[in-house]
């Protein structure tokens, strides 16, 4: 129950946020945006963890986890989302989450390939109605 509750008020949080991104275009590059956003991350990461007494957890951090935080934070921390934020900045918040929000998809075909996980048929299904009702709010984006 605590897992589906945090899950929820995290879809809130990622349902607000891109509100508050696509507020900081209106005067700001998406570069300066994002450099904004992690400086202040990374300070409040830093705070945090000096805080808590973690900071030997990531110092201690093997070589290929390491690799694979960093790759995740290049493909999806500045990559994905320098492309994530220029789109906003070019259309409507509500046409460019709705097109983001087929990753499940994305995510099934890439764990299929690189992890060995087969999706079962409750999972496909539930994929194929998330990329089912991203189509129709683009599609009803579209008309308006």
């Amino acid at each position: 129950m605590k897992a589906t509750l945090i899950a929820f008020l995290v879809a809130m949080i990622f349902g607000i946020n891109p509100i508050f991104e696509k507020l900081s275009l209106k005067d700001a590059s998406p570069f300066t945006v994002i450099t904004i956003r992690f400086v202040f991350t990374a300070l409040c990461l830093v705070f945090l963890t000096l805080m808590t007494g973690r900071f030997v957890e990531v110092v201690n951090v093997d070589s290929r986890t390491l690799f694979w935080i960093l790759l995740s934070g290049i493909i999806g921390g500045l990559i994905g989302l320098f492309l994530y934020f220029t789109a906003l900045d070019m259309a409507d918040t509500s046409k460019i989450i709705a097109i983001i929000a087929t990753f499940p998809m994305f995510t099934a075909i890439y764990a299929y390939l690189f992890l060995g996980e087969t999706p079962g048929p409750m999972r496909i299904t539930g994929i194929a109605f998330i990329v089912i009702g991203s189509v129709l709010i683009e599609w009803n984006l579209l008309a308006d």
